[in-house]
């Protein structure tokens, strides 16, 4: 990766965490150059963005949590809502059309916080291997850049909620990928 690329990246994160708006030019300029392949990709990854939306949402309201893992779920919550939107607009522009979201349903892991945040964090990292199997196959840099921002938010929550569990935030030096039908395989009990 450039310096340049590097730079891009990091402008961005820093625009996806100021908001949809602000990633605006970038979803522009991504309009010319992306593919049907793009957006189906897009649509994909904005379902897994609100499965995990959803199950913050409603883990916040369903468990009795902790002050501090409350405060993190809160985070978490907002993070996921706004990567809803952001797709969900960017997959629009592109023609695409954003579907509501389908009926989720997470079974006993609203029972205790401990339950819940071993299930945040297999969809945490669920996300973050869906991204980088997906990274390879997007045709725009621009809708990369956008997925790479997310993702590296995505690691981050992944490390919060280890921390909270009281494991190591980053145990390895790399995260893995999974393809399409592997991701499917894992979020198939949530989808009734």
């Amino acid at each position: 990766m450039t310096r340049a690329e590097l730079l891009a990246r990091g402008t961005l994160a820093v625009g996806l965490a100021a908001g949809a708006a602000a990633a605006g030019p970038w979803v522009s300029t991504a309009l010319a150059q992306s593919s049907r392949g793009d957006a189906d990709i897009l649509a994909y990854a904005l379902l897994l963005e609100q499965l995990e939306a959803r199950y913050y949402r409603d883990g916040l309201r369903e468990v009795d949590l902790s002050p501090a893992a409350r405060a993190v779920v809160e985070e978490l919550a907002a993070n996921e809502s706004e990567h809803v939107a952001t797709l969900g607009d960017t997959l629009t522009v592109l023609g695409g059309r954003a579907a509501p979201p389908p009926r989720f349903d997470f079974g006993a892991a609203y029972g205790s916080e401990r339950a819940f945040l071993r299930l945040a964090e297999t969809l945490e990292e669920t996300g973050v291997a869906a991204y980088n199997g997906a990274a390879p196959l997007l045709s725009s840099r621009e809708i990369l850049r956008t997925a790479g921002g997310i993702v590296q938010v995505e690691g981050r929550h992944a490390a919060a909620i280890r921390a909270l569990r009281g494991r190591v935030a980053a145990p390895r030096a790399f995260d893995g990928a999974l393809d399409r039908p592997a991701v499917e395989r894992r979020i198939a009990p949530f989808l009734p």
